[in-house]
């Protein structure tokens, strides 16, 4: 055997690195600044859009609707009946001639403004006094009041839909709150980017527009944005009140500005 020390155990030799982990000058300060361009990156990149759970729910009876909105209209017509010309003077004020009053989707506007936007001196609207007359109604029609009571006007902003249940996900412009809408007939003309004002009412977790919905394509909400804010500034209200105090100009508002309603049902 041969006694001669190895080139590892020379003095003052050592086993150079391997390959693999050797690093040149300046590769350690690029890696680093690498990293911290990806990181810069990655938090100015928008957040994924996170979908809005929403559960499922049953259904409104289309019968016990269709009944609860007949009682509804007869209890307006028959209490109130004196006190409607006086009430569609002050909103047919908006319309432009004699002949706009009678189109069908203004007079249906009016008619949901009596019922669930216009107050008396208290503050109570045509479905609360309704309530309080103390109708005997059956479950289910019980469970449409419960709905139709909590109906407001909405100035819903549409952020995207749900081919698959469909499903409108959306923002109530006016009070700042997500929500998910729920209509065939309007989920088929909408699209990302309209708003579409409307008396809505919960069914669950999701709103269903009553009667009849005011769209603003997308390429007018910024017209219709500018006269929510001059609205708000000659009423003296911040734009979130509008829908309780002054529902009737909010229409009208949407109504010039709109290229169409979509009717809707139950």
């Amino acid at each position: 055997m041969s006694s001669e020390p190895s080139e590892s155990s020379k003095t003052g030799t050592k086993r150079p690195p391997r390959a693999g982990r050797r690093l040149k000058r300046g590769h350690k300060a690029e890696a680093e600044a690498q990293a911290q361009a990806q990181a810069e990156a990655q938090a100015a990149a928008p957040a994924p859009v996170r979908k809005r759970a929403v559960k499922s729910v049953r259904q409104l009876d289309r019968e016990a609707f269709a009944q609860v909105d007949r009682m509804i209209a007869s209890f307006a017509q028959r209490r109130f009946g004196g006190l409607m010309p006086s009430v569609a003077r002050g909103f047919l004020g908006g319309a432009r001639s004699e002949a706009e009053t009678k189109l069908p989707e203004v007079q249906q506007a009016f008619a949901l403004f009596f019922v669930y936007g216009y107050r008396d001196n208290a503050g109570r609207r045509i479905i609360d006094m309704f309530r309080e007359y103390g109708l005997k109604l059956d479950r289910e029609q019980g469970r449409v009041l419960d709905a139709l009571e909590r109906t407001r006007l909405v100035v819903f902003a549409v952020e995207g839909k749900n081919e698959a249940n469909k499903q409108i996900v959306g923002r109530d412009l006016l009070r700042g709150q997500p929500m998910t809408g729920l209509d065939h007939n309007l989920f088929s003309k909408v699209g990302r980017g309209d708003v579409v004002l409307a008396y809505m009412f919960p069914v669950g977790d999701m709103w269903r527009p009553l009667g009849m919905a005011t769209m603003v394509r997308r390429a007018r909400v910024r017209q219709f944005d500018q006269g929510l804010g001059q609205l708000a500034r000659e009423q003296g209200f911040a734009a979130a009140e509008l829908g309780e105090r002054r529902p009737g100009q909010l229409f009208w508002l949407a109504y010039r500005v709109a290229e169409g309603v979509v009717r809707s049902k139950a």
